[in-house]
């Protein structure tokens, strides 16, 4: 049987230049996807216990009333994870027909999106008094970075490249209203920046877009922590949406045109639990909820035709359960695992940039206290951390914004691997 369908030599022909921007334009939203590994030390309990204070300053990302739990003078914290993701794409059919019969066949039907990153997060705090700690924390909260691996991939149309880069700077207070008892708030002062976004680059004719925007927003912070009897430490907190009006370039092989578009970013709310079990022996655990449902569908003005991001993702959930053992007065062991419900769970929700599914997180780590480094840091202790991420397989059906544009279905699959290294200390 003869199948009736277009070639990939007719579709470039039809596909305007609202192909390549509704696809590029998904792709560089999906890059708001948060960055999790926001702390050495809780990654190695799989963050567990994260929103609830304690040895770590890298708590009061998630709840920043644990600032609280600075030492007296000027403390510090930085941290370092290096994401080593593996992110398979595979065309399966075009308009329903298997993409070995079809003009596509004869392209790469499998690609790999992962690329590696390095990620830092930094955080200082300062004690006025025994009730008042002044503190700051520097993240990079979202972002995305991933390229296919071919030139000569079947599914190019539905995007190839993208680059999203932020940075979060939380200024914080937490104060002590009660004995065991510290709330704290903060300002999210955001920089967000759409660097590159490109559909295909110019091979064989194909069309080209890419995208540069950026925007300055503003969000805040809230926490509370409770210790209510020795050994026992409950954090909640609370970061904001931020909304941005990107504002940037789209060029095509063509014109060039100005263009924004509304993003609201999802705001989470984190809570956690340390226990104490037994003299060193602590268990740890977190329940965490982001409302990326939030993200809907987000209209793209300027574009060459009326156009807009149909996201309709679902909201995520993390479950985290972990513990740690101090081995000795300068080791402690951590371990952890957590489940974590992606906001795609539909084929026609999952970006072939991001074939993201729900995750399964095994983690360990450790802290040793190496004590003064060269007269310039006082009490150092470093913190190392691994995790592996298995991600379930998930599905797409992705059809770009154009009439004569094919739909492709296909399959994911993915995992991460995370390696990283921190230290904490006094000056």
């Amino acid at each position: 049987m003869r199948h009736a369908f277009q070639t990939p030599r007719t579709v470039r022909a039809t596909c305007s230049a609202v192909i390549a921007l509704s696809a590029t334009a998904g792709s560089a939203m999906a890059g708001g996807f948060e960055v999790r590994e926001q702390s050495t030390y809780f990654q190695g309990m799989s963050f567990a216990g994260a929103a609830a204070g304690g040895s770590s300053l890298s708590s009061m990302f998630w709840n920043p009333a644990a600032a609280g739990y600075a030492e007296q003078g000027l403390s510090f914290e930085s941290g370092y994870s290096l994401i080593i993701p593996r992110a398979d794409v595979t065309v399966e059919e075009v308009n329903g027909v298997p993409v070995e019969l079809t003009g596509f066949g004869a392209l790469d039907t499998s690609v790999d999106f992962g690329r590696d990153a390095l990620v830092p997060a930094s955080y200082m705090a300062y004690r006025l008094s025994n009730d008042l700690v002044l503190a700051m924390s520097i993240n990079s909260q979202f972002g995305l970075s991933t390229k296919s691996d071919s030139k000569q991939w079947a599914g190019d149309i539905l995007g190839r490249t993208s680059k999203v880069f932020s940075v979060n700077a939380a200024p914080t207070i937490a104060y002590q209203i009660a004995p065991g008892v510290q709330v704290g708030a903060g300002l999210q002062l955001q920089y967000f920046d759409l660097v590159r976004f490109s559909s295909a680059v110019p091979v064989a004719g194909r069309p080209t877009a890419a995208l540069d925007g950026d925007d300055f927003g503003v969000g805040f912070t809230l926490g509370v922590n409770f210790t209510p009897a020795a050994g026992t430490s409950i954090g909640i907190g609370y970061r904001s949406s931020i909304s941005h009006d990107l504002k940037g370039d789209f060029s095509t092989p063509g014109p060039t045109f100005p263009i924004s578009a509304d993003l609201d970013l999802p705001e989470k709310i984190t809570a956690s639990l340390i226990q104490a079990i037994m003299p060193g022996v602590r268990a740890s655990a977190t329940v965490e909820w982001t409302n990326w449902s939030r993200l809907g569908v987000i209209p793209i003005n300027g574009a060459p035709q009326p156009t807009s991001l149909d996201f309709q993702w679902e909201d995520g959930w993390y479950f985290a359960v972990g513990g740690e053992y101090d081995y000795s007065a300068d080791l402690t062991l951590r371990a952890g695992f957590a489940y974590e419900i992606s906001p795609i769970d539909d084929p026609s929700q999952r970006l072939v940039q991001l074939p993201d599914d729900d995750r399964y997180w095994l983690s360990a780590g450790a802290s040793y206290k190496v004590g003064d480094v060269m007269g310039l840091l006082r009490d150092a202790t470093v913190d190392l951390a691994y995790s592996h991420v298995f991600v379930d397989e998930g599905n797409f059906e992705r059809h770009p914004a154009a009439a004569a544009a094919p739909v492709f279905t296909g399959s994911t699959e993915s995992a991460v691997d995370i390696i990283s290294i921190g230290i904490r200390s006094k000056l």
